[in-house]
């Protein structure tokens, strides 16, 4: 947030924007999609920020839309506000009728896992509990969200809150402002219920609940990456993949994204077990003091706001924390989404396909492009700039070990330099001790037969929280090429052809990055009788400093490459990944995946063309 107190992403008014809604004076927009526009505006009496949603002019006589609009406005006002966005006022404005809400300072989960990857062990608990407590008030209420995914909850100084009832619907009503056959939802955020089109229960929350702590916990869906389809047939028929999670956090999410909804815990099954706390306990009072114990979320301080306007992290719940300045470390982003706020999709200069159309009340969000084949937003999980648990760089993972270390190439590691400092200085002492002996007469037929070649450069050990591969990768094998220089996978199925390795600051076609872009340059060539879809989410690097990176979702220009198509039986396809290291980062090797079920293949990149 600038220094003037005004989102970063606040879009200047247009000529065909109105200065005023109501007794609301605007400050800006804040996004715009299909259905409406929000505006960020300021109450008359004391400037209190407040999000403003009002529809589009052209749909101000469309029933169905006004009808939608109403159902949104009174499922978010049945709703407590503890946890989500209030709603302040409403009224009509031009015949168009608007929705005023507090406007939450935060960052779109979605945005945060982009740019800093998962959450920490202590901060996921808070996040958990808090998405609970959110539920547990919109279910007391009979509602069903049927839209929780990582757009809809912000991470503010004061907690996360779940925002945007655009498709909720109460579980005894027949209302339908939807087209017969259309699914509500976000594709793979959704429950099985849900693709099937059978009753939805609040169980289905519980179950985009799972989707959604695993995600933040691991920075990658639990049914993968793909389009609708894929996504859909995953959930339906696929076991989540769970990674990343302390207890009871692995114990609940597995419950949570059980197949059948009565497998499933309650909202308040959850809240309890997560806060410790009695069925007779005041919700808000046990939620708000055991997110004061766990609550870190990794956002940067914000300054003070216009004179007379209240700092944005102190609109929501008490109790909390805040983080000290320099407190959080600012971790180099993966490139962020595009922006959207409210309900309606804002689209910023420059897409990026990876990343879902998100919705939420007067908030900061990322989007995406629609895809023509899906009935909702295509939910391409934003591949996570990973960091390390406690270091806002590095993603949280399970502390295993990590595959052994081998020789580097000079320049290639930080950890030459130690190892040459070490063998420099055993060299030094060995000269030292010649040049004495020599002096004392005492050389003459003696042969050293010390081990002072023992300090080899780059054989020190990885650090202690080097994040370790994903399960299935080599962890005893160096890479073998063979004589063309390609490398073929344990099964004989696909041989890779890595052609060349480079890193840049800047990558046509992605945002900028605090870190650098390394393009990899490969051939796969199907040997195999199995047709191959090669996945990025599948892909990882492993970088000179022991990280593991996962490859970032192709572009819509990097997605015409073969290399992204099916690759049939006895052809070939080539195309390149995309990576973001942090600055003192350099590309090691390559862990590639061409089935989730199959052994990884592991391609040295020391010795590739740059």
């Amino acid at each position: 947030m600038p220094s003037d107190g005004l989102p970063k992403n606040l879009e200047p008014l247009a000529a065909g924007d109105p200065a005023t809604i109501g007794p609301y004076v605007l400050s800006g927009k804040l996004g715009s999609g299909g259905m409406g526009t929000v505006y960020l505006g300021s109450t008359p009496e004391k400037n209190h920020q407040v999000a403003i949603k009002v529809i589009r002019p052209e749909l101000a006589f469309d029933e169905q839309t006004r009808a939608r609009f109403r159902d949104e406005m009174e499922n978010a006002r049945k709703v407590a506000s503890f946890c989500t966005a209030k709603v302040l006022d409403h009224g009509t404005f031009e015949n168009r009728p608007y929705m005023v809400t507090e406007y939450i300072a935060g960052t779109a989960l979605a945005e945060h896992i982009a740019e800093n990857g998962p959450l920490d062990s202590s901060t996921l608990h808070g996040f958990a509990l808090g998405v609970a407590a959110a539920l547990a008030a919109i279910h007391r209420t009979g509602l069903v969200h049927r839209d929780l995914k990582p757009a809809n909850v912000l991470l503010s100084i004061s907690g996360p809150r779940v925002i945007d009832f655009g498709i909720a619907r109460a579980m005894n009503t027949a209302t339908n402002h939807t087209q017969t056959g259309i699914v509500m939802g976000s594709p793979g955020w959704m429950a099985p219920e849900q693709l099937l089109e059978e009753k939805v229960t609040t169980s289905a929350d519980i179950f985009a609940w799972g989707c959604l702590v695993a995600f933040a916990g691991s920075g990658t869906h639990p049914f993968g990456n793909g389009d609708a389809m894929t996504l859909g047939k995953r959930v339906l028929f696929a076991e989540p993949r769970l990674t990343g999670l302390a207890p009871p956090l692995d114990r609940l999410v597995a419950r949570a994204l059980a197949k059948e909804p009565g497998r499933r815990p309650t909202a308040q099954d959850l809240l309890l077990e997560l806060a410790g706390g009695e069925d007779t306990s005041n919700p808000n009072d046990m939620v708000s003091h055991a997110l004061h114990q766990s609550w870190r979320p990794n956002l940067p301080p914000m300054p003070p706001g216009p004179p007379g306007m209240p700092h944005p992290g102190h609109q929501t719940m008490t109790g909390m924390r805040h983080p000290a300045p320099g407190q959080y470390q600012a971790a180099p982003p993966m490139p962020p989404p595009a922006h959207q706020t409210g309900n309606f999709t804002h689209q910023a200069h420059q897409q990026h396909p990876g990343h879902p159309p998100q919705n939420g009340p007067g908030q900061a969000h990322p989007a995406q492009a629609q895809h023509p084949a899906a009935t909702g937003p295509i939910p391409m999980v934003p591949p996570p700039e990973q960091q390390q648990q406690q270091r806002a760089p590095q993603p949280y993972v399970p502390p295993v070990p990590p595959p052994p270390h081998r020789p580097a190439s000079p320049g290639k590691r930080r950890g030459v330099f130690w190892g040459l400092v070490i063998g420099g200085a055993v060299l030094l002492l060995s000269t030292l001790l010649v040049i004495v002996l020599a002096l004392n007469g005492q050389l003459s037929g003696q042969g050293s037969s010390d081990g002072a070649g023992d300090g080899k450069p780059g054989t020190t050990a990885p650090p202690e929280d080097a994040v370790p591969p994903a399960e299935g990768a080599d962890k005893n094998e160096p890479p073998s090429a063979g004589a063309d220089g390609a490398y073929v996978s344990p099964d004989g199925t696909v041989r890779y052809q890595i052609d060349k390795a480079h890193c840049v600051d800047e990558l046509a076609g992605r945002s900028s990055t605090n870190g650098k872009y390394c393009v990899i340059e490969m051939k796969l060539e199907n040997l195999g009788e199995q047709a191959i879809d090669f996945d990025a989410a599948l892909q990882q690097m492993v970088t000179s400093e022991r990280r593991w990176r996962q490859a970032m979702s192709p572009t819509s220009t990097e997605g015409t490459d073969p290399l992204w198509s099916t690759i049939e039986p006895g052809t070939a396809a080539a195309g390149r990944l995309v990576f973001v290291l942090a600055a003192d980062e350099d590309p090691d090797s390559l862990e590639l995946y061409h089935h989730p079920d199959e052994d990884s293949t592991r391609a040295d990149l020391l010795t590739v063309e740059e």
